[in-house]
């Protein structure tokens, strides 16, 4: 693919991510294909890795917590071969009121015209404090 092409694709993830159309989401991504979400300290259900079942279940329990459509703009773009990093910011209003405003670096690898890797960069802070935190 094009570096056109995989931008292109990326972006549309995206876009069935913030929806959420799940299905649009799962058709971009590989059978195999593994979201890892970086986190060291722990305590976060968030951290670790999911597959195509897990990012399904992550759409729709965001969906559920938000009373606003999740809003991911992106900052910056980075392309080579089939790699993909992009920096986003996103934000949103919980149903609990607390504003989510996050900063991230994904990584995304790219094969067969689809997205094989996710890795997520962001602060895991963030998210402790406006979706686990009371």
């Amino acid at each position: 693919m094009t570096k056109i092409a995989n931008k292109r694709l990326v972006e549309n993830f995206f876009d069935y991510f913030v929806k959420p159309d799940v299905d649009g989401a799962l058709s971009l991504l590989t059978k195999n294909a593994k979201w890892r979400v970086m986190g060291q300290q722990g305590g976060l259900p968030i951290s670790g890795e999911m597959d195509r079942q897990g990012i399904a279940v992550l759409m729709n329990d965001i969906k559920e917590l938000m009373s606003e459509r999740l809003q991911l703009i992106a900052t910056g773009w980075t392309i080579e071969d089939n790699r993909v990093a992009v920096e986003i910011t996103s934000n949103a209003t919980m149903k609990n009121g607390k504003k989510y405003h996050n900063l991230y670096h994904f990584l995304i690898v790219i094969s067969d015209d689809k997205i094989e890797t996710i890795r997520e960069y962001m602060d895991t802070d963030q998210v402790k404090r406006v979706f686990l935190d009371s």
